[in-house]
Parts: structure tokens; sequence; C-alpha cells
């Protein structure tokens, strides 16, 4: 069996709890899992597969004016890495009340957080949209799972899984709320970009305002190295240059604006064009990053840098507490691996 890609597995079973969770205001996981087994992954290979929730589904507030809601989603993930999470593989393991890696825990973390979740509040409000205003309408909900369409933007849009929201009355259908909401799926994962060194640490030197000579001095790692010699070059050179970058970030945070710039790219890496808050499903909690508490976090908090060990750290400057941090990981061969990560840190979390 090919190995699991967690956080493409999270990202199905979230669009499918949070269809319950809008038809019927709670989600039971003997539910969850049988739809979980009715899936039909071979449908990734050329496009979404669609399912119906609930279709006319009667739904009322007091003495208002009945709604009825017709919700469902469309999901497409990555085939080889959801392989025996979901469809007839899942429906084995399902029927013998098995499952595999760490998910069941994480579904039951994900269920419990609907009673006080930001992303609960945010489609509770949608919902309540209806039921409250005494009108009358066909409701649609649709819960778009389509994080492949999310890599080919580039890392711009951010959200895995998208709400849209249509009402029908009189013959006319309208779309509700200007924007969608996004949502960016994690299972266990700080990391909020993965790049290449050398791209990687110019854009966000230029992201900090950084004037310096990286771009001339280590244009050698923007060519392909060959040989045993020249990679153990090129692992030396992503070296120097890390610890170049460190050198002028530690000296730019002595700065007035060296905050403002730093939250600036902290943003777009986390959230996107789209603005979609993180939803990191985990075996002990439900964890949030969400755009309006990044937003306050701005406003109230300064920065200060601090180099611990191989990472570079930026924290509350009050409470000491980390906000995001840069890291290398470098393997040299075999297994030649180089990465530059942005990763955020407890600090940044919704309380």
């Amino acid at each position: 069996m090919a190995k699991l890609n967690e956080g493409d597995v999270i990202e199905g079973i979230f669009t499918i709890a949070l269809s319950l969770h809008l038809a019927y205001g709670k989600v039971e996981k003997n539910v969850l899992n049988k739809i979980r087994s009715e899936v039909d992954t071979k449908m990734f290979s050329t496009g979404r597969f669609k399912y119906s929730v609930a279709k006319n589904l009667k739904r009322q507030k007091g003495k208002n004016a009945p709604d009825f809601f017709n919700v469902g989603f469309e999901m497409r993930l990555k085939p080889e890495s959801v392989i025996g999470a979901f469809g007839k593989d899942y429906d084995v393991l399902y029927k013998s009340s098995k499952d595999i890696g760490k998910i069941d825990q994480k579904v039951e973390q994900l269920i419990k957080s609907f009673d006080r979740a930001d992303f609960a509040k945010k489609t509770n409000k949608a919902v309540d949209y209806f039921l409250d205003n005494n009108k009358g309408e066909v409701a649609t909900f649709t819960v778009i799972a389509d994080g492949i369409a999310g890599e080919s933007s580039g890392g711009e849009i951010k959200g895995d899984v998208t709400l849209e929201i249509y009402a029908t009355a009189k013959g006319s259908t309208k779309k509700i709320m200007s924007d969608s909401l996004p949502f960016s799926l994690k299972s266990e994962s700080v990391t909020v970009a993965n790049l290449s060194p050398y791209n990687g640490m110019l854009d966000f030197a230029n992201a900090m305002n950084i004037k310096w000579d990286a771009r001339e001095k280590y244009v050698r790692l923007s060519k392909s190295f060959n040989g045993p010699e020249e990679q153990k070059s090129k692992f030396e050179l992503i070296s120097s240059m890390y610890n170049d970058l460190k050198k002028e970030i530690l000296k730019k945070s002595t700065e007035a604006n060296f905050s403002k710039t730093a939250y600036s790219f902290l943003k777009k890496s986390i959230f996107g064009s789209d603005l979609a808050n993180v939803v990191d499903v985990q075996r002990g909690a439900v964890k949030e990053i969400t755009v309006d508490y990044f937003d306050n976090l701005e406003k109230t908090t300064k920065l200060i840098a601090e180099a611990k060990g191989n990472n570079l750290v930026f924290l509350d400057k009050e409470s000491k507490a980390p906000i995001f941090q840069i890291r290398t990981k470098l393997r040299p061969p075999p297994a030649n691996e180089a990465k530059f990560y942005l990763e955020v840190g407890k600090g940044i979390y919704t309380k």
C-alpha cells in the first residue's frame, strides 16, 4: 500500500464533516465513515467526485418561514496519497472497525471541535442567515475539496476546501456572501512554505527589504550540480547563503518597520490571496490560525528575531512566544535533499 498523506486524507474528511454539519447541525462518526466508504476515488484521476448529503431538507427556526437545504460536496484528492482512506478499500476497514494511521483519533477531535471552532461559527452564520431572515428560500451549500487546483496556482491560493452558498427565492438564484469561505487544511503540520533554498531565501530577503549581494554571490545555486564534488559544493553554498541571510535579518530586526514587513510576508505565506483560514487537525486537538486573529496580532505584537541553533525564530517581544521561524533542511548525497522552510509557532494560533 502506498504511503498515506494524512493532510490529503484530512482534507477529504473535513469536507464530509462540514457537509454533515451544514445539513443536520451535527456530525455523527458512523455516518461520516459510511460516506467515506462511498467515495469513488477513481473519479479523482479525471475530475471531482460529487455526492449529495441532503436534498430538499426542511429546516426551520421558531415560527419563521421554513427553508429547504440542499447540501453536497465535490472532492478531488491525489489518488495515490489517500489509498485505503476512502472508497472500497476503506469499506473493508470500516466494516471490520479498523482504521489506518492516526486518522481515527483526528476524526474524533474534528467532530468535537464543531462545538467551538471558528470555522464552525463561520458556517453557522451562513446557516442562520437563512433560518433567521423569515423568507422561505431554497439554500444550496456546496463544499468543494480541490487541493490540486490550489497547487496549480503556484501557492497563491491556500484554500484546500471551499464553501459556496446559493439561495433561490421566487425563481431567482443568487450567491450568498461576496466571497466563498476557504479553509486551508493541515494534519499536525507547522509548515506554511516549503521552498527551494536559493529562490526562497532571495524572496524572503526581498520581502524584508534586505539589500544584499546574494543573487550574484550565490548565482551558482540557480544552475544544476552534477557529480559528488559539485553536490558537496552545492550544500556548502546553501549553508553559507543561509548564514548570511540570518545575519542580515538580525541586523534588520533593530529597525522600526521590522515587524510590519515580517507580518506582511507571513500573512501572504499563510493565508494566500484567497485569505483561507488554517485548520490543523491533530490527534489531541484542532488548532486554527484565522485572518482576524492574525490581524489583531499584527496590530498589538512587536517581533524580535533570535537565532536558535539552525533556526531563526521570530518571537513576540513581550511574551517571547514563537510566532514563526525559518530554517533549512540539508541532507547531502545520497539523500540529496535541500529545503528552505517557513514554519509557524505556537504564538500564532487562535486562543
